[in-house]
Formats: C-alpha cells, sequence, structure tokens
C-alpha cells in the first residue's frame, strides 16, 4: 500500500492534497470588533480531565481561553480542579448537574476524561440532542471504538493521533504514520465527521478533499499539546468557524507555536504544554499582522 500523492499550494484544488499557509490562515481568523464581549465571543463547555488527569482539562481550558472563547466551562463528574488556582474559567461538577443544564455554543468531550460507559453515554446524549458543535479528542475517540459509537454527525470534528486512530480502523499505529493520506481518507468514511489526524505532518479531511498544515515541528512531541489544541479548536467553533475552517485554523496556529519556539532560538526538546498556551498570543498577533 503505497501514497502517491504530493503536497501541493492550496490554492489548486484538484490534486490530493491542499496545503494550508500562512496567507489562507490569516483570513481564517476570528474577527475583532469594539463591540464584542464575553458573550459574543463564545461559550465553550469542556468536557475533561478528571482526578487521574486534572491537567488536561486544564491545559484545554486554557487554550480555548488563549483562542478567545468569551466563557469557558471546564466540567467533570467530582470536579477535580481548584477554582482559586485557576480563576480564569467556570467549573462544572457533573456528579452534581447535567450538562445540558448549561448554555454552550460549542463543546468538547474527551481528554482525560475516562474511557468509560459515563463518557459512551454522553456522547450517545450529544448524538440524539443534535448537538452540533462538539470536538471529540483522546478518550472520547477510544470509546466510539470500543462502543461502536460510529458514524457521528457531519458537523463534528474529531482530533486522533495515530495510536486512537489506529484502535478506530482495526490496524496498527505503524501503518497509520506510514500511509497517513490513505488511511485518514478511511477514517472520514468511518467518522462521517471532519477528522483531524495529529502527528508530523498533520492532515484535515471533510469528504471532499484533505488538507496539509504547514506549520508544525517536534517541539510538539510531548504530553498535554494535543489537549491544549482541542480547546483551541473548540473555541473557534463557539466563536462561528464551520468545523473545517476551525479545524484548519487551530491545527495551523497550534503548530506556529513550535515555529516560534525554534525561532527563538529554544531547543525542541524542551517544549512543554503550558509553553504552547503562553506561546499563541504571539502567534496570533504575527499572523494577523502579516509578520
Amino acid at each position: 500500500m503505497t501514497s502517491g500523492y504530493t503536497l501541493i499550494p492550496m490554492e489548486k484544488a484538484n490534486d490530493p492534497v491542499r496545503i494550508l499557509k500562512k496567507s489562507s490562515a490569516r483570513k481564517l481568523l476570528p474577527a475583532i470588533s469594539e463591540q464584542d464581549n464575553k458573550a459574543t465571543r463564545g461559550r465553550s463547555l469542556l468536557l475533561a480531565g478528571s482526578a487521574d488527569y486534572p491537567g488536561a482539562g486544564i491545559l484545554a481550558a486554557r487554550g480555548a481561553l488563549r483562542m478567545g472563547s468569551g466563557y469557558v466551562t471546564l466540567a467533570q463528574k467530582n470536579i477535580s480542579v481548584s477554582s482559586l488556582e485557576n480563576p480564569d474559567f467556570l467549573l462544572l461538577d457533573l456528579a452534581q448537574k447535567e450538562w445540558h443544564s448549561q448554555k454552550f455554543d460549542a463543546m468538547l468531550c474527551g481528554p482525560g476524561f475516562g474511557v468509560n460507559l459515563f463518557t459512551a453515554r454522553i456522547i450517545q446524549e450529544l448524538k440524539e440532542r443534535q448537538i452540533a458543535n462538539v470536538i471529540l479528542d483522546a478518550d472520547a475517540i477510544t470509546v466510539c471504538a470500543e462502543e461502536n459509537l460510529f458514524p457521528l454527525p457531519r458537523t463534528w470534528i474529531v482530533t486522533p493521533h495515530a495510536g486512537e486512530l489506529a484502535r478506530c480502523l482495526g490496524v496498527s499505529a505503524e501503518e497509520i504514520s506510514t500511509h497517513r493520506y490513505e488511511f485518514i481518507k478511511l477514517a472520514q468514511e468511518l467518522f462521517q465527521c471532519v477528522v483531524l489526524l495529529k502527528g508530523h505532518g498533520t492532515l484535515v479531511a471533510n469528504g471532499r478533499r484533505v488538507y496539509g498544515i504547514s506549520t508544525g515541528n517536534a517541539a510538539l512531541a510531548k504530553s498535554g499539546t494535543g489537549d491544549v489544541l482541542s480547546g483551541v479548536i473548540t473555541a473557534l467553533r463557539a466563536q462561528g468557524l464551520s468545523p473545517t475552517r476551525a479545524a484548519l485554523l487551530g491545527a495551523y496556529v497550534h503548530g506556529a507555536t513550535a515555529n516560534l519556539w525554534k525561532a527563538q532560538k529554544k531547543d525542541l526538546l524542551s517544549m512543554m504544554a503550558s509553553d504552547v498556551v503562553e506561546i499563541l498570543p504571539q502567534v496570533l498577533y504575527k499572523l494577523r499582522q502579516g509578520d
């Protein structure tokens, strides 16, 4: 099995992969208005983190805030995060209130949330209630594979790495990494929604075409960076970007933080997920200004 595809400029429409470059990414940025307020910037509800993995939820929440979401609520069963240590986002205990009691414009489910029947029930409820703006990552993707919750609504976004996608497709992670183009096409047919395949040479597929992301490097090979990405994409969906555009812009700016880290002469081994959050403002400023 060989891919046989060539990476080409995004402007060419008839080739297998279109590359998202800076000029196109800039056009996807949410507009900024003097009339903006925290409600118009979008409400993000993040079902992420747990007592075992509290950092996943915190990183996703901070990523969503840095990407502009006006309200961010982090929801967990038996909440394990302190509002005193994290005053920038709201907290919701799912042991006391249902997720659908909250007002939100986009929802994330999965990072550090747990591979269990509770997560499966929530995904099924989201499908039954026809919630449009949903991003599934990490544990939620594994639950979909284990409970056979495919297909998903076409307006959803899934953000697997090679290992998670391998579990969904019943192949090895090595096969995914070797033949990324073929397998993201198969994944999109299975999920029936927008698929963002993380890793070296990030790809986004929406059923019509496959896009490649021109940013990113090995600095992002660190636990937690994917949690930040999922929060970033959720914020973009909450601000009204389409599933494809939210996935593309989220992946682009996420990768650009690693490019800037390298440009600042910092070793690629040293970048942490929290550094991604801290560098996002510089990346967004440079992108918006055309630097």
